[in-house]
């Protein structure tokens, strides 16, 4: 395979993946038996240096945050390591 065709593979197996994702979003979003949502979800993120996030259950949220400050810890000291020989 050349380089492109990895390329497109890549590229076409992320869109599945996010269909696939949006679409269990869509059904686990509404409990047809209680006819309420019971959905809980929380992103957050990084927008350059700024810190984000949001959703619907504090615990969640709170869960988010402090795996994304470990991700970002983690990956800082790993590249550190990397610059300096």
């Amino acid at each position: 395979m050349t380089h492109e065709q990895l390329l497109q593979l890549g590229i076409l197996v992320v869109f599945i993946g996010l269909i696939i994702i949006i679409g269990s979003f869509l059904f686990a979003a509404h409990d047809k038996e209680k006819g309420k949502s019971t959905f809980k979800f929380s992103v957050v993120g990084f927008l350059g240096f700024i810190p984000f996030g949001f959703g619907n259950d504090k615990k969640l949220l709170l869960f988010g945050v402090i795996l994304t400050v470990v991700v970002v810890a983690a990956t800082m000291i790993l590249f550190s390591r990397n610059l300096n020989p």
